[in-house]
C-alpha cells in the first residue's frame, strides 16, 4: 500500500497476525517507543491490541502479495514488512526464501528489507543464495540493519557487510546517540538514512550528531538520506522547534543537512 515514509513507494506487510494486526519482537533500546507497536494497540489502524512481547499469536504468510510482485510493471521501491521484522526468530526460514523468491521473479521492483537481526538475515540469505546457486543477490535486492547507538553500531554493522549485494544500507532512526568516528564502516554501505525519534515520548536527538553523520557520508561519497529531526531536537544544547510534528519538513533543517539522496541505482 502507499507509504508517507518519504524513502519508501509503498509498504508491503506479507506478515500478519492471523485475525488482523501485526506481531514482533523488541529487542534493543530503538524498540522502546515503537510506532509499529502503537499501531498494532489500534484497532482503527486495523492493530490486534496484543503488545510486543511475549510468545507471538499465529501469523500468516500473504503468499498472494508476493505472488503480485513479479506482475508489477511500473518499477517502484517497496518497504517490506514495515509492521514487523521478516529476519525475526519467530518467522520461519521458508517464509524467508519465498520472500526472497518473488523478489528474484519481480526484477524491476526495489525491495527495501530492513532489520535489527541482521546475524538472521545473512544466515538465511546464505542459504537461499547456495540453494539457487547464486554467489550474491539480485541488485533489485537492498539490505539494511538498524543502527540506533555506537553498540548497535559495532554489534549489527559486521553481520551486514558479509551479505552479498549491491546496496547495504543502515536505518540510522532513530538516532538516540552520537555515533562518532564512522568512517571505517562506510566501505561496506551504500545507503545511510537517519532519522530522530518522533511522538510525544521521544528522546532527544541532536543536530550536531546528523551533521557528523552528513559530513562523513559526503566525504565518502556514500548517499544519505536525512528524513526527519524527530519531535525532541536540540541544537548547541538548546531546544531547536519544527512546526513539523515530526520535524520531517526538509525546509526546516539547517541548511547542511538538507539532503535527501538515494543510491546510484539502475534495475537489471
Amino acid at each position: 500500500m502507499p507509504t508517507n515514509i518519504e524513502w519508501a513507494d509503498l509498504t508491503d506487510n506479507i506478515i500478519r497476525a492471523k485475525g488482523g494486526g501485526w506481531w514482533c519482537q523488541k529487542i534493543s533500546e530503538g524498540c522502546k517507543n515503537c510506532y509499529s507497536e502503537k499501531l498494532n494497540q489500534n484497532s482503527f489502524f486495523g492493530g490486534n491490541k496484543q503488545p510486543y512481547s511475549g510468545q507471538p499469536p499465529e501469523l500468516v504468510l500473504d503468499t498472494e502479495a508476493i505472488r503480485k510482485w513479479g506482475f508489477q510493471r511500473k518499477p517502484k521501491k517497496h518497504f517490506v514488512s514495515s509492521m514487523t521484522d521478516v529476519f525475526g526468530e519467530w518467522v520461519p526460514r521458508l517464509w524467508q526464501h519465498e520472500m526472497l523468491d518473488g523478489m528474484f521473479v519481480a526484477p524491476k521492483q526495489i525491495f527495501q528489507i530492513l532489520t535489527k537481526r541482521p546475524e538472521v538475515m545473512l544466515s538465511s540469505i546464505n542459504e537461499w543464495l547456495s540453494n539457487h546457486g547464486l554467489e550474491e543477490l539480485p541488485s533489485n535486492i537492498w539490505v539494511g540493519t538498524s543502527i540506533e547507538n555506537r553498540h548497535t553500531l559495532e554489534e549489527r554493522s559486521q553481520f551486514l557487510a558479509q551479505i552479498p549485494a549491491s546496496v547495504r544500507f543502515w536505518s540510522v532512526e532513530p538516532l538516540l546517540k552520537h555515533l562518532g568516528d564512522i568512517s571505517q564502516y562506510l566501505n561496506d554501505v551504500q545507503w545511510l538514512i537517519i532519522g530522530g525519534e518522533s511522538g510525544p515520548d521521544s528522546r532527544p536527538c541532536h543536530i550536531e550528531w546528523v551533521e557528523s553523520l552528513v559530513k562523513q557520508c559526503n566525504e565518502s561519497k556514500t548517499p544519505v538520506f536525512v528524513k526527519q529531526l524527530g519531535s525532541n531536537v536540540y541544537l548547541n544544547q538548546q531546544p531547536f522547534k519544527t512546526k513539523h510534528a515530526k520535524g520531517g519538513e526538509l525546509a526546516e533543517f539547517p541548511q547542511q543537512i538538507q539532503i535527501r539522496e538515494f543510491p546510484n541505482f539502475t534495475c537489471d
